[in-house]
């Protein structure tokens, strides 16, 4: 699992096309949505973003970001450019969005959890 909490960390990351957009792009929508409130992102106060891979253990995930994935309380989906986006909220503020890529090695019933949120829209 690779964590980002500054876009430098993603350009410095070297993920190829589709992961760089997706884990680009949501950290990029974070950091402008406090922007656009007048406020300044924070990775500590406000949280940051994580990229699953193969071979991620629960141990790893929960880790990351508190829960094994399959019990984590997701809160909404979007599916965009072959990878699933969603986030775990901590609280009114600090949330981690987590970008998983829709490939085989994902648990089944996890893609199938992530399918059904996205197409009820998150």
């Amino acid at each position: 699992m690779k964590e980002f909490r500054s876009l430098e960390e993603v350009e410095r990351a070297g993920l190829g096309g589709c992961a760089y957009r997706a884990v680009h792009g949501t950290l990029k929508r974070l950091i402008d949505a406090y922007e656009a409130c007048g406020e300044e992102y924070v990775p500590e106060d406000d949280g940051h973003v994580v990229l699953l891979e193969p071979g991620d253990t629960d141990d790893v995930v929960r880790d990351a970001i508190g829960y094994a994935l399959r019990d984590a309380p997701l809160e909404g989906c979007v599916f965009e450019d072959g990878f699933f986006l969603t986030c775990v909220l901590w609280n009114n503020q600090y949330g981690i969005s987590i970008v998983i890529p829709d490939e085989p090695w994902v648990d089944p019933g996890l893609r199938a959890t992530l399918l059904c949120d996205c197409a009820e829209g998150g």
